[in-house]
Parts: C-alpha cells; structure tokens; sequence
C-alpha cells in the first residue's frame, strides 16, 4: 500500500509540491494548522526532531518559514512595510478571544496570553518575551486558562486555545 500525502497548508508557497518529500510535506501541513516545535513534529510525523528541525530550519533558510522565538516555527505570513517596527512588547487590555467570563476576572498577563494564542500556538517562553514576564509567570498563568478551559496544552510546552471555546474567534475571519 502506498499512502499519499497531498499538501494542504492553504496557501500558495514558492515551491513544487512535487519536489517534497512526504516528511516535508508532512512539517507543511502540520504548520499550516498552527505554530510548530520540532518535537511536536516529530511526534505527529513519527520522524526524529532533530530531522524535523533540519526540515524546518531549511524551510526557514529558503524564507517561506519564520522562528518567532528560539524552537518555534510559523508560515510566513507577509512581510511587513520597510519602516513598520514591530513593538517589542504587546497590549495586555485588548481581549480578542470571546470567552465565557467577565473581562474584569482576567489579569492583563491572562488576556495578554489570550490575545497571543489566537494568533497561533506558543510556548511559555515566547509569551513570556512577548508580554514582559517571566516564564514561571507565563507557565502558571497558562495552568490557570487550562484549568478554565481556554486554553488547551496540545504537545509538551505547546499551548492552544481550545478548539471548543475558540469557535466565535475561527468565525471571525
């Protein structure tokens, strides 16, 4: 039996779906759910993570994947303008995620990791950068929306909001 893997990340990328290998297919597809650490990869593709990271950093070289933070790899989505900084830290207030709870019950590092995971999925680290906390910070905050139910941990240190109260912000669009 052979198995075919067809590549449906949803966006046109600058390279041949035949040329690919099945493993790179595989990391294509995978990123084209969410953001990615190479073990995470390596569990779903049931490939080595060193041989995932190697996919994934070649993909980063050839300019058709990004590293937000150190072990986490996204699709590029577009360049910014020439001139247009990012802002090194993010607005904590604003929550983008409908949730089934007060905005007033949620602290800013909370709505902060919220409005961060509906952008993809994370690792303590990278929202710990993102939001000018600590990374133990960032983990219990994390434990807490876990514990609530809207957040989900979907592979070691790799949070997500959960796909069952994250349906009106996937409406959004």
């Amino acid at each position: 039996m052979v198995s075919v893997i067809r590549l449906s990340v949803g966006r046109s990328l600058p390279v041949d779906e035949n040329e690919l290998t099945p493993a790179e297919t595989g990391v294509l597809n995978l990123l084209g759910e969410g953001r990615c650490t190479p073990a995470y990869v390596g569990d779903e593709l049931a490939i080595e993570a060193d041989t995932a990271r190697t996919i994934l950093n070649g993909f980063r070289t050839d300019g058709f994947v990004v590293k937000p933070y150190r072990g986490l790899y996204e699709l590029r989505v577009e360049e910014q303008a020439s001139g247009e900084g990012k802002e090194r830290y993010r607005n904590t207030e604003t929550v983008l995620a409908d949730v089934p709870f007060e905005n007033d019950q949620f602290r800013p590092t909370e709505r902060g990791i919220l409005n961060l995971l509906v952008e993809g999925r994370a690792i303590p680290a990278y929202l710990a950068r993102e939001l000018d906390v600590t990374q133990e910070c960032a983990k219990s905050r994390l434990r807490e929306l876990t514990r609530l139910g809207l957040v989900r941990r979907r592979y070691r240190g790799l949070y997500e909001l959960d796909a069952e109260n994250d349906k009106s912000v996937g409406d959004r669009a």
